[in-house]
């Protein structure tokens, strides 16, 4: 198998029979692999004319894998991302942003070896990200198109504001027009969090129609609208957006 006669070569870059001596017990690199492309079939969503796997991937270890592991933990990420970009190609999935794995201490893992999470910090393509309805197909997720369910906004105007009144970033404030708005950790975004508890990419809202919609960007913990999780939702002026412990304001401007 490539991904461990990688793993073996790196090693041993390092420490003489280190992938014998470290992994001859307990956890090994090459199931955690086998895990995250276990996950990447299962959270995988149809579209029109491909199909489409998360690119992030959180591997949650226990205690004694874990600081076996960390020490090699970039050594290991590194390839455990060109495993997840080879069996993609392999599956014919298609992946959209470079595949990222992340590997932390879960001391309240019991039973089982690991737990893996995934999500895709990318948005979609059209065709299946404006998704509400699901029609499921073996592990597969096949969705239908959205539509924006009727609120009761008076007539918007282009310019708004979004700005966090609660949270790490309190008093973050961007303004929302025509172009669209990046939402969550990653520092390019036009919103970018320090939030711990929000994805890379959380949330985004586009100009739709005249009006800003909100749409949620298949985050882990979800994204609310004045107490509702959403998937879509025509955002209305002084609505609350709540993500991970980040509350923001929607206003309109003028």
């Amino acid at each position: 198998m490539t991904f461990v006669r990688n793993l073996e070569n790196i090693f041993e870059k390092y420490i003489e029979g280190f992938f014998n001596k470290k992994f001859s017990s307990g956890l090994q690199p090459v199931e955690i692999a086998k895990q995250i492309v276990k996950e990447m079939s299962n959270q995988r969503s149809v579209g029109v004319s491909q199909v489409y796997v998360p690119n992030a991937y959180s591997v949650f270890l226990k205690k004694e894998d874990f600081e076996r592991i960390a020490p090699y933990g970039s050594a290991i990420r590194e390839e455990l991302s060109q495993h997840i970009r080879e069996e993609a190609k392999r599956m014919n999935y298609t992946i959209i942003g470079q595949p990222v794995v992340d590997l932390f201490l879960d001391e309240t893992t019991t039973g089982g070896l690991l737990r893996i999470a995934s999500q895709f910090t990318e948005p979609l393509p059209a065709e299946i990200e404006d998704t509400s309805a699901e029609a499921s197909l073996g592990d597969t997720r096949v969705f239908d198109k959205l539509t924006v369910d009727p609120v009761a906004c008076p007539v918007q105007k282009i310019l708004a504001q979004a700005v966090i009144i609660a949270g790490f970033d309190q008093g973050l404030k961007t303004t929302v027009g025509a172009r669209r708005i990046n939402i969550g950790r990653r520092e390019s975004n036009e919103l970018p969090l320090t939030d711990m508890n929000t994805s890379r990419l959380h949330a985004y809202i586009t100009l739709e129609d005249g009006r800003h919609v909100l749409h949620d960007a298949r985050s882990l913990n979800g994204t609310y609208v004045n107490g509702q999780r959403i998937t879509r939702r025509q955002l209305c002026a002084g609505d609350k957006i709540k993500i991970g412990n980040t509350i923001i304001l929607y206003n309109q401007e003028g």
